[in-house]
């Protein structure tokens, strides 16, 4: 679909809806993700100064997540611009993309829509590393409700005794750097702190509050939960909007554009486009695009984009020499479009 057909599509959501829309989308593509970041408010900020002052602004949301400090700072930011927001979510609006969404008056989801929980992990310097192969070393991730789940596993499943207990901790801070460990424990007190701060611009229910941020920080298990419409209606109540074939249509058919042109869902392999590029008698080296952010609005958008160059060299191995993928980036960044 061309961009004179999606601005068609914004218009008949706006129509519909009494509203002013913006569409937030990164990629969810294996090896070239895109995430929520802070230099998403700038880019925001320009698409808000052009709304008219007061009217209700939708947000079309699609993310796997990202920084949730970020996800914090555009709630916010859109609230100096309006009292009503709502949230659409056509698919997926997880991690940080669900912190953004408890701060919206209302969620709008289409029936293949899932939010998930907001326990974040921790990433830095002091976080264990390991060794993927010989030379290749990876930090890892410390998830906050992991390092809680083995809290709970030594004292309230195993029922170790003092001296246990000191060892089961022991284990632990030998794995991962004490200061790390303080890092996440003062990750799931700020992930509570924004995810309540959120929910008081538009309900003051404080008992609900506190039962939702528990039970999206805390009560679902694991990252990886998907929180269906049903369940999210269950947990939030009244904001998550009830149906709309009308509207739903609409937001489908606006992601699946996005979706194709942004090749959502797709698996970035330069190995295969090699090979595809070699069969067509393509030279080398090529250039691919990706499309990792978009955030439009009918009047124009921005996309963060990266142009990856691929080529191939021969390396000598004990099977004999063998052609490997070499890719390097030779664009990153912000770029605006009518």
């Amino acid at each position: 679909m061309a961009r004179k057909e999606r601005i068609e599509l914004i218009r008949q959501i706006e129509d519909h809806r009494g509203s002013r829309l913006i569409c937030c989308l990164t990629s969810d593509r294996q090896n070239a993700a895109g995430i929520i970041a802070k230099d998403f408010i700038p880019v925001f900020f320009n698409r808000l100064l052009k709304f008219q002052s007061g009217r209700k602004i939708d947000v079309l949301m699609c993310t796997i997540g990202g920084d949730t400090l970020a996800a914090f700072g555009l709630s916010r930011l859109i609230r100096e611009f309006t009292d009503t927001v709502a949230v659409l979510v056509p698919e997926k609006c997880q991690s940080a993309g669900t912190l953004f969404a408890l701060g919206a008056n209302e969620i709008f989801m289409t029936r293949a829509a899932t939010l998930s929980p907001i326990d974040p992990s921790v990433n830095g310097p002091l976080n264990p590393v390991v060794e993927l192969a010989p030379g290749q070393r990876q930090s890892v991730a410390v998830s906050v409700e992991s390092v809680a789940g083995y809290r709970a596993l030594v004292t309230e499943d195993w029922r170790l005794n003092d001296a246990g207990t000191d060892i089961a901790f022991k284990i632990l801070a030998e794995q991962i750097n004490p200061l790390a460990l303080g890092d996440v424990y003062r990750s799931r007190q700020q992930i509570e702190r924004l995810a309540r701060t959120l929910i008081k611009y538009h309900r003051q229910d404080e008992r609900n509050i506190e039962k939702i941020v528990q039970e999206i920080t805390r009560g679902l298990g694991s990252h990886d939960y998907l929180i269906s419409r049903t369940e999210a209606r269950e947990l939030l109540g009244a904001q998550v909007a009830g149906d709309d074939v009308i509207l739903e249509k609409l937001v489908w058919e606006l992601f699946c554009d996005f979706r194709d042109e942004m090749q959502l869902g797709q698996i970035f392999d330069p190995i295969i486009l090699l090979h595809g590029a070699v069969q067509a008698g393509k030279k080398l080296p090529l250039l691919n695009q990706q499309k990792v952010v978009v955030v439009e609005v009918a009047e124009g958008g921005d996309e963060f984009e990266r142009v990856a160059q691929i080529s191939q060299t021969q390396l000598m191995t004990p099977a004999g020499p063998t052609l490997q993928p070499q890719v390097a980036m030779v664009r990153v960044g912000w770029r605006g479009y009518d």
